[in-house]
């Protein structure tokens, strides 16, 4: 009893640490390797270890200690990113930049923003769009009364 009982408490360190370890690993390469560099230079390798080596480290010993819920997660990984969150198009992940900006342009000429509604660069409108009737009706006076 006390054999299965160290066999089981072994076999779920072993099970962390090598959780741990794949986890750490992968999420040093991620970093290493953001924006699609292929080459890993010095300078980035500095730094990860002063910016991101202690939060990696602490995410991977809590992977390390729930490796059971952990494990699936990552062998899942791929497949979710995949399935689910639909990352196997390379085309949609960002649309046309020029039809974003054709879009804002349109949106703003509708709505008199910007450049086409005469309004400051702090966004603000450089007058009233209604006549000052209309303008003043149902706006409480927020001006300081003296006593």
């Amino acid at each position: 009893m006390v054999v299965l009982c160290l066999g089981v408490v072994a076999g779920y360190l072993l099970g962390g640490l090598l959780t741990a370890r794949a986890v750490f690993r992968r999420g040093r390469e991620r970093f290493l390797h953001r924006g699609g560099a292929q080459a890993v230079d010095a300078r980035r390798v500095r730094t990860f270890e002063r910016q991101e080596r202690q939060q990696t480290e602490a995410f991977a010993l809590c992977s390390g200690a729930l490796w059971p819920v952990a494990l699936p997660v990552l062998l899942l990984h791929r497949l979710v990113g995949t399935v689910a969150l639909d990352r196997g198009r390379p085309g949609a992940a960002r649309p046309d930049p020029g039809a974003v900006a054709a879009r804002i342009d349109e949106l703003e000429r509708e709505l008199r923003l910007g450049c086409h509604g005469g309004a400051g660069s702090d966004g603000a409108p450089s007058g009233p769009l209604l006549p000052a009737e209309q303008w003043a009706e149902g706006v409480p006076d927020r001006r300081a009364r003296s006593v």
